[in-house]
């Protein structure tokens, strides 16, 4: 629009003062001359000429040349009226000019206004010496009004004008020389062209537009459109800035546009937009000021970016131009809603919330590549199916890729905290709550569905869910498994207990959990059911092994290799040792080692000083420990009934007191006992060993049989069946049908059948 310039409005007003001017001029010249008599003139009329022309200099360049095939001097009312009118404006070089013609045009002489109701027709830029050529600017109207005194020209007819680079046309029109400001009044139309061939046109409409050509800009107002090609923008008032008739910057208020190319549709708005064009006026930035927004929609999903100030750059051809980037600044919220698409269920919302996010897109413009944020972030997946968990996601900065489609690839963040909100499992209850925070984290997602499939937190992992807690150098969760695996450092705390190891493998949603490596776990005493030495209701139970499986929300146990459980000084060890809480069933196979130690016998003492004995002046040293241990290839131990079945190879041990069996049956006594043992009952090839050393000489008695009792209490061994023997150091041996005999004196009883009387061989001293 600079090249328009709109003279002609100025030039025709100066026509006012020359006509004039000239007019008086000649008058006083006739006046001078000889009389010559000329054709009389028509009533009314003052004067007339034919062929008439003034040229104005300044310096010794051409000013303007003003030409009129004839003039008439109207008297009443005081008009000029001018046929086939041309004026010549000469640029300051000389080697351009202006050229304004009207077939008619009237001067007032009275108001000092020029009218031309017919066409008026204007060149700009025409060789100052030869005819029109090339590209020019061309402006065509009627109705046209020239004051005289500001010079401003005015219609409100519509005009019409043409440039090189496009057209346009207006209702109503005001033209002022001062400023050079064009005014268009009303259904305003531009229609520009690029620089280069290939360019498509921009087309542009507005209620109203002011050209300054000073400034090369133009405003639209109150609304103002544009459409170029696929583009197409709205919006109030714009600031348009002209670079050589091209569009090159343009100021929108409240703008909103969109590129709508098949399978890519980007919108974007602003209460203030702001877009540079390159030379084939295309796009190459966009920013928007307050209430920013992208619009970014592909066959999958739907973007949104909602900002304070947004910045687009563009990838340009001289044909159309394609969103490369956006940052979006100020609390910017980007949320990916996925298009329903028939036979599939749809997937998560994602919203991103940070200060400033910033979005890269693949080549073509049509799918994002990357999203990621300078700064604290937060990244949240609403479900649109109810069954699914509500997760979000923190931290310090947060980077997303793409796949095809719009459909997330990965997430990643540092000093990241994680939060997912299942629904209840049943109506009227709280939904499950699970919290995760680490120093990295990274998700990866199912290239087709965008559902999450795998999750790693790595450094100083830590996880909460209820009561449950766990932590771990790295944490690794499978979504299709819902399986959470810490490795490094591995810990797992609920109310139940503890459990560290190299690696622990657990299912979310049942709990469940194995440990693999340096296995160590506590476990709270369950105060139900019985109680006894081998699973006190009183004691922690404590247990080390090479791996750990737990079932059934910790009540379903079970340690394998070098597996060692303890409750103080009573433990089992074996290859394989499980706990089952629920049956109150523990057992044990493979190298199995029990052990369970008799409480101090202070209370009893404390006893017998209470009847009467007095006390000791000094405390006595406290007695040494007495353990039980039996070792066997299994071991079952029932809580209920107190009882522990041994078998395979089965060596039952106490003070000077060794039980040799193929299976054995040790009968527990209630935990709060003295002792530890109550009886047991061995079955298979039993050998039993006494060794009295505190007697001299020393004693050992060896009995033998398929079937022995051992009552713990009285320190009674009864032998049967198989043909009983014992053999006694001192004494010599002994058989019957069942032998009798107390330990921890010299009593034995010996029991024979009726036909087969006992048998005693008797070892001389």
């Amino acid at each position: 629009m600079r090249h328009t310039r709109w003279l002609f409005l100025a030039a025709i007003v100066a026509i006012v003062f020359i006509v004039g001017a000239a007019y008086v001029k000649r008058r006083d010249l006739l006046d001078k001359e000889p009389a010559v008599h000329p054709k009389p003139l028509e009533k009314g009329v003052d004067g007339r000429a034919d062929g008439w022309q003034y040229t104005v200099f300044k310096g010794d360049q051409k000013h303007f040349t003003l030409r009129a095939r004839n003039f008439r001097s109207i008297k009443e009312p005081s008009l000029i009226e001018l046929d086939g009118v041309e004026l010549q404006l000469f640029h300051e070089n000389g080697e351009k000019s202006d050229l304004i013609r009207s077939e008619k045009a009237e001067f007032d002489t009275a108001a000092k206004t020029l009218y031309s109701d017919g066409a008026v027709d204007i060149v700009m830029g025409v060789p100052a010496d030869q005819p029109p050529t090339g590209r020019l600017l061309r402006i065509q109207g009627s109705g046209m009004h020239f004051a005289s005194d500001t010079g401003k020209a005015t219609t409100d007819r519509a005009v019409t004008f043409s440039f090189g680079r496009g057209n346009g046309s207006a209702v109503g029109a005001e033209y002022d020389p001062s400023s050079r400001e064009l005014q268009l009044h009303s259904k305003v139309v531009l229609d520009w062209a690029g620089k280069t061939p290939e360019a498509k046109p921009m087309h542009v409409e507005s209620d109203q537009a002011i050209y300054t050509e000073r400034d090369s800009k133009v405003v639209l107002f109150p609304v103002s459109k544009f459409t170029r090609d696929t583009l197409r923008m709205e919006g109030g008032r714009s600031d348009v800035q002209l670079d050589k008739g091209a569009i090159r910057f343009a100021k929108m208020q409240m703008a909103r546009g969109v590129h709508d190319d098949p399978g890519r549709k980007v919108e974007y708005g602003a209460d203030e937009l702001n877009l540079n064009f390159d030379d084939g006026m295309v796009i190459r930035t966009i920013d928007g000021h307050d209430h920013a927004q992208l619009i970014s929609t592909s066959d999958t999903a739907r973007t949104t970016v909602n900002s304070d100030r947004l910045d687009m750059d563009f990838e340009t051809t001289d044909k159309e131009s394609t969103l490369k980037t956006a940052v979006a600044t100020g609390k910017s919220v980007v949320q990916a809603t996925p298009i329903p698409r028939p036979g599939t269920l749809p997937g998560d919302t994602r919203v991103l919330r940070s200060e400033v996010v910033r979005l890269a897109m693949k080549p073509g413009g049509k799918e994002i590549d990357r999203v990621e944020t300078d700064g604290p972030g937060k990244l949240e997946f609403q479900p649109n199916q109810p069954d699914q968990p509500k997760r979000s996601m923190q931290g310090d900065r947060i980077w997303m890729a793409y796949g095809k489609e719009n459909r997330i690839q990965s997430v990643r963040s540092v000093n990241a905290s994680t939060l997912t909100e299942r629904p209840p499992k049943a109506p009227k209850t709280m939904p499950t709550l699970t919290r995760t925070q680490s120093k990295d984290i990274l998700a990866t997602f199912d290239p087709n569905t965008s559902e999450l499939v795998r999750l790693e937190q790595t450094t100083n992992f830590q996880y909460e869910e209820g009561d449950r807690r766990a932590r771990g150098d790295k944490a690794t969760l499978e979504q299709s498994k819902d399986l959470m695996t810490l490795d490094g450092s591995a810990r797992i705390l609920d109310p139940t207990g503890a459990v560290n190891a190299d690696r622990i493998v657990m299912n979310q949603k049942s709990g469940d959990y194995t440990a693999d490596g340096h296995v160590s776990s506590t476990r709270q005493p369950d105060r139900k059911g019985a109680s006894s030495a081998m699973l006190s209701n009183d004691e922690v139970l404590q247990a080390v092994a090479d791996k750990m499986i737990s079932t059934g929300e910790n009540k379903h146990i079970r340690y394998e290799g070098n597996a060692r459980a303890w409750q103080g000084a009573n433990r089992v060890d074996a290859d394989r040792i499980e706990i089952d809480r629920d049956r109150r069933v523990m057992e044990a196979h493979g190298k199995v080692v029990s052990q369970f130690a008799d409480k101090s016998q202070d209370k009893s003492q404390e006893k017998n000083e209470g009847k009467g004995q007095e006390k000791s002046a000094k405390p006595k040293a406290p007695a040494a420990p007495v353990f039980t241990v039996v070792r066997a290839t299994d071991l079952v131990y029932t809580e209920e009934s107190r009882i522990a079945a041994y078998q395979g190879g089965v060596v039952l041990t106490r003070p000077a007191l060794t039980v040799n069996s193929k299976e054995l049956r040790a009968f527990l006594k209630p935990a709060d006992s003295d002792s530890s043992l109550d009886k047991a009952f061995a079955d298979g090839a039993v050998k039993i060993v006494s060794i009295a050393t505190n007697v001299k000489p020393a004693r050992t008695r060896t009995g033998t049989s398929e079937h022995a009792e051992y009552y713990a209490d009285e320190q009674k061994v009864i032998l049967q069946k198989g043909e009983p023997l014992l053999v006694d150091s001192v004494r010599g041996n002994t058989t019957g049908q069942q032998l009798t005999w107390w330990a921890n004196n010299d009593r034995l009883l010996v029991e024979g059948e009726a036909n087969k009387p006992a048998q005693g061989t008797i070892r001389k001293k």
